[in-house]
């Protein structure tokens, strides 16, 4: 089983100028191999298909070790191994997803990225606080490696808000599947509530809270408008910028937590999960709902939800976009259509039909909960 760990790291100064160097040369391979694709083929959207892993990992030797040796030699090779798995990544992801590949700035890349290539490629000691790789030496870590003698396959260093942040991915034992609870729960994404929840029996509402969303929210304006008032390039601006940096990171920690300790809840509760497949095009081109759909993430609650279940041997199923669980009456099958659909002002289900009134989110729930042509959930959908 491969699993990630996280964690705050201190590098010193010396190790401080190394990481950065190596930010630097990550940022300057991905642009120079874009620039290189770009020169030979033109309109990458329209070549992608042609586009081979040999002939992006070939550039190794034809343009960094004789073009640009000079650059090449300031780094571990790993540096430029994993940028060039970058690059393969996002042309995969142009030729699936038409998703426009842009080039990297100090603004908005900070990482760097070593894997497993020979067995002196990191040294860990079960229980240290210190890890050893490629050139850094020993690294403190603000904790341990949360499991026994593990399996380091690849180490992610990140700065966010001036800070240094490692993950560190292991191959680990798998666990053994625990016992069937013979326990289903359908659960119907919303902006009012994160989700609603229903397993045959009870309802569950799930909701951040809203004093704390507001308070970080207000934190992150409130940064904003400090750093507009700041000159670009002075010794106030990065401070500001930090200052808000860290506003966003707190912001996404919040959420982040949240979700882990939900679907943590839901694991230990439940056998099977069947979650709504959702098309957010609509909710994020809607400005109303744009900020809080946002604010409330289905797509990392997704992701969360099938690691997690997956690792204990239970299954996340998905509901077809198609399905009309908001329009459907849980309690007779009639379907509203046309004029009758029910807008998103709307927050009580009443049935034309047999006259049942209930709340639209726990009326998905149940129709969620009902449904039986289910696929299994994977992180692609």
């Amino acid at each position: 089983m491969v699993k990630s760990f996280k964690t705050e790291c201190f590098p010193n100064q010396e190790q401080r100028n190394i990481i950065e160097t190596n930010f630097g040369m990550r940022r300057f391979f991905f642009n120079e191999t874009i620039k290189y694709l770009l020169a030979k083929y033109g309109d990458l959207k329209e070549n992608a298909r042609i586009i081979t892993q040999k002939e992006i990992f070939a550039l190794r030797k034809d343009l960094f070790r004789t073009q640009h040796k000079a650059q090449t030699a300031l780094s571990p090779s790993v540096i430029l191994d994993t940028t060039l798995e970058d690059v393969l990544h996002a042309i995969n992801s142009l030729k699936k997803k038409g998703k426009v590949i842009e080039y990297r700035t100090k603004k908005t890349s900070n990482t760097c990225r070593y894997f497993h290539k020979t067995d002196t490629s990191f040294r860990y000691e079960s229980g240290s606080k210190y890890i050893t790789t490629i050139k850094l030496k020993d690294l403190k870590m603000a904790e341990p490696i949360r499991w026994d003698n593990p399996d380091i396959r690849t180490l992610t260093i990140k700065k966010q808000a001036n800070r240094y942040f490692i993950s560190i991915t292991c191959n680990i034992p798998d666990r053994e599947p625990t016992p069937n609870l013979n326990r289903t729960v359908g659960l119907d994404w919303g902006c009012k509530t994160y989700f609603t929840g229903y397993d045959g029996t009870h309802t569950l509402e799930v909701n951040f809270d809203e004093k704390i969303l507001k308070q970080l929210d207000k934190r992150i304006n409130k940064c904003q408008r400090h750093l507009s008032k700041k000159q670009e390039g002075s010794k106030n601006y990065e401070v500001a910028i930090a200052k808000l940096q860290q506003a966003y990171l707190d912001f996404t920690n919040y959420r982040q937590d949240f979700i882990y300790k939900v679907v943590k809840e839901l694991n230990d509760d439940y056998d099977t999960v069947v979650l709504e497949d959702l098309g957010m095009e609509f909710v994020t081109s809607n400005r109303r709902l744009a900020k809080r759909a946002a604010q409330k993430p289905y797509y990392l609650f997704k992701v969360s939800i099938i690691h997690k279940f997956s690792e204990y041997g239970k299954k996340v199923y998905m509901v077809p976009k198609s399905y009309p669980s908001t329009q459907t009456c849980n309690s007779c099958g009639y379907v509203k259509k046309d004029k009758e659909k029910m807008k998103l002002g709307e927050h009580t289900y009443v049935c034309p039909s047999c006259g049942v009134s209930v709340d639209r989110d726990l009326n998905a729930a149940m129709n969620i909960y009902s449904y039986r042509n289910l696929e299994e959930a994977s992180i692609e959908d």
